[in-house]
């Protein structure tokens, strides 16, 4: 069993989040006549959430009709309307990238609805290539379930899953894909937005100004070109920290993303978001406008840092970045090593508000290890 499988275990409390593995995020919609519109995707996200560190498992796994209109962000489905969904899901046929192979398999092996009177429940098996690859899964995507259920597009919902599974690295802070690779991670129907300004306009631009809008990262796409032609599209991103730039508040963070290196992807980017990057001093909202400068640790380190949380994940505090910084890579479940930090420092006697916290924090990390 993969470390992804017992991370799902271990957060299994975790009702605001989802803990996808990775290689899954990564599929690829290998055919694109008819991709799963977003209400199947958002049934796929309570079916996650339902098979919990079973998803990997040969079996049965069961949703009530009820419990699928609870959630936020889906209709209220009729027995018809579900079973429709379920079909569009079985008939999506994925690539996964397994070691030196890809792999391909459909996202269900079968799905039935109960018709007799009484609850409706749904039952599914995951498909073959879809449990091989949970099973041997080390790294993963953590999904905000309510902002993934808040989305209203395919195109929107798979970007940000894409951002989510690349959050958390430390090492780079942008991805160029060729437009035939984006298209396939969107699910963008084949014939369908063909040239560049159809695709920009109607699936990235939108898809990114709806997870700028709703989620707690900040994103940002500069065109690749070779000669005239567009062959790639430069995906920037940061992760905000501050609920104030979340849902219809100015993203301060976002026009760092358009300091890029290259000189080409420099002159494609906005102009005048990064000219106001350049100029503007940092503030308690703001990111460095320059995210690819070398900075000292003690530069680096979010101020200020008083006390280490008492409860709660680090996700959304200052202690992420250091955190980040140090640990292993990938970065391991920012909740479960601020557990892991508190019972060792309560075992040591150690006060939370520690005049040194912050030290001894970092250099925690340096020595944390993932338990396997």
């Amino acid at each position: 069993m993969g470390k992804t499988l017992q991370v799902i275990a271990d957060r299994a409390y975790d009702k605001d989040r989802t803990y996808r593995p990775g290689e899954l995020v990564e599929g690829r919609f290998a055919d694109l006549t008819n991709p799963p519109g977003i209400v199947a995707l958002k049934l796929y996200e309570l079916m996650f959430r339902a098979a919990g560190a079973a998803l990997a498992e040969d079996r049965w796994h069961t949703l009530e009709l009820a419990t699928i209109k609870a959630e936020a962000g889906i209709k209220n489905l009729t027995k018809r309307e579900l079973v429709d969904l379920f079909k569009e899901l079985s008939g999506a046929v994925m690539e996964y990238q397994s070691g030196t192979k890809i792999m391909v398999g459909s996202l269900l092996a079968i799905a039935e609805i109960e018709t007799d009177d009484g609850p409706v429940v749904a039952r599914w098996k995951f498909g073959e290539a879809f449990r091989h690859i949970a099973q041997g899964s080390d790294y993963w995507a953590i999904i905000d379930r309510s902002t993934a259920l808040s989305m209203s597009s395919r195109y929107a919902m798979r970007l940000h899953e894409m951002i989510a599974l690349r959050a958390n690295l430390s090492h780079k802070a942008s991805e160029t894909f060729t437009l035939l690779d984006l298209r396939a991670r969107l699910g963008v129907p084949k014939g369908k937005l063909e040239r560049w300004t159809h695709l920009n306009q109607f699936a990235i631009t939108p898809a990114i100004d709806e997870v700028n809008r709703l989620s707690r990262f900040a994103v940002t796409a500069v065109p690749k070109k070779r000669g005239r032609t567009v062959v790639g599209v430069e995906i920037f991103w940061s992760v905000r920290t501050h609920a104030a730039e979340i849902e219809g508040e100015p993203v301060a963070s976002q026009p760092s993303l358009f300091v890029v290196a290259s000189d080409e992807a420099s002159s494609e980017a906005p102009k005048a978001p990064r000219t106001r990057a350049a100029r503007k001093p940092a503030s308690d909202t703001a990111v460095s406008a320059k995210p690819r400068q070398r900075r000292s640790k003690a530069d680096a380190a979010p101020q200020p840092l008083a006390a280490f949380p008492s409860e709660g994940s680090l996700h959304y505090t200052a202690w992420a970045e250091p955190a980040r910084r140090q640990l292993p890579q990938p970065t391991p479940d920012l909740g479960v090593v601020a557990d892991a930090f508190r019972r060792w420092a309560k075992g040591r006697k150690m006060a939370l508000d520690h005049r040194d916290i912050l030290q001894i924090f970092e250099t925690w990390c340096g020595k944390y290890q993932v338990r396997p």
